[in-house]
């Protein structure tokens, strides 16, 4: 063969860089909820911030940002808070019995009342990022995602 020899073995040619695939959607999503992610949040808090966080990362939503992780990081607080109340109700009930000179009376627990704040918080929150079918609907869709299709056999770009 006649000609310059190849430099290196050239039995490998890569074929991307290491990392998601851009068509990937889910693992876009893991990876922008993990940019995302606050670093100062306990356990409990992170579980829940990855639980919520992550369909509201997918492309296709993107609906958390940098200018809006602080509001997303106090609806994790609340729905911690929520969680936390409806267990001790669980455990404990959502009334009790108290004597008084009239006799005895239940009386609901002041949990029963934290809990329908919190949910109250939770509804307001979860509205500001479209976590509820009615504001799912009122929020503008971000538009579908960009397809580049070459077709050799079309007439070009009569469609754009």
């Amino acid at each position: 063969m006649k000609g310059r020899k190849p430099n290196g073995s050239g039995a490998v040619v890569p074929m991307r860089e290491d990392g998601a695939a851009p068509h990937n959607l889910a693992e876009r999503a893991r990876s922008r909820m993990l940019e995302l992610e606050p670093g100062d949040m306990n356990p409990d808090h992170r579980e829940i911030y990855r639980r919520l966080a992550l369909p509201l990362c997918h492309p296709t939503r993107d609906r958390l940002n940098e200018a809006n992780i602080f509001m997303f990081h106090q609806l994790v607080r609340v729905v911690a808070r929520h969680e936390r109340l409806l267990l001790v109700i669980e455990e404990e009930g959502e009334t009790y019995t108290t004597k008084t000179r009239d006799g005895e009376q239940q009386k609901a627990r002041p949990e029963v009342a934290q809990v329908n704040e919190t949910f109250r918080q939770i509804r307001a929150l979860a509205g500001e990022f479209g976590m509820t079918p009615a504001t799912e609907r009122s929020l503008t869709a971000p538009g579908q995602l960009g397809f580049n299709f070459n077709d050799p056999d079309g007439t070009g770009d009569y469609l754009t």
